[in-house]
């Protein structure tokens, strides 16, 4: 009997001291479930600002660059130009070139896509995709999931709209470089621009 409680002794105080160290005894500790969701959210964090969303994004702001830059002279994303409507000599050949793309599967379900997801507001939802992408990125607080699903879902549509308005790319010629330069920039720089602030203010 005196044997089993001198053996007992120790682990006791052992647990006590654990515990007055502040530390958790073997096993799965209270810390645990804080880790996995911190490595939870930062898991959809990467997902948020990763550059396959990213490279989506840009790819969206240049579109709207363009489509906005040629909205009064051309016709905005997702709007037809009327027939025997007087175009810029530098658009001259955008409706036929609209015409022939009519003709190809890809870019019918594109159009098709984009007018079914947008509910008939290409513009509009161009707008909203590429303005919550960079807010989302600023952001560094918001709700994970959903950031996630704002950015993924954005950017998804980006594609959508970017494969719609192929004829607006080609229109942009030799602009095209420059407007991707812009939209790729406006990504990374709301993407770093919180990190720099923080580092900033200390």
């Amino acid at each position: 009997m005196g044997s089993a409680a001198t053996e007992a002794g120790p682990v006791a105080g052992e647990t006590a001291a654990t515990a007055a160290d502040g530390e958790a005894p073997s096993g799965d500790g209270p810390g645990d479930a804080p880790d996995g969701t911190a490595r939870g959210g930062a898991r959809l964090r990467g997902w948020t600002v990763g550059w396959p969303a990213g490279l989506a994004q840009a790819l969206g702001a240049a579109v709207l660059l363009i489509t906005e830059f040629v909205r009064q002279d051309v016709a905005a994303l997702g709007a037809k130009v009327p027939k025997g409507a007087h175009l810029p000599d530098y658009a001259a050949d955008f409706p036929h070139l609209v015409d022939t793309l009519d003709g190809q599967w890809w870019f019918r379900a594109a159009e098709t896509v984009r007018d079914a997801v947008s509910f008939g507001e290409p513009r509009a939802a161009l707008w909203a995709a590429v303005c919550a992408a960079l807010v989302v990125r600023l952001n560094l607080d918001g709700p994970p999931r959903t950031q996630c699903f704002l950015s993924l879902a954005g950017a998804g549509y980006c594609v959508v709209a970017a494969l719609s308005a192929v004829p607006f790319l080609v229109l942009a010629g030799a602009a095209l470089p420059f407007a991707l330069l812009v939209g790729a920039l406006a990504v990374v720089l709301a993407t770093a621009a919180p990190g720099a602030w923080r580092r900033l203010i200390g």
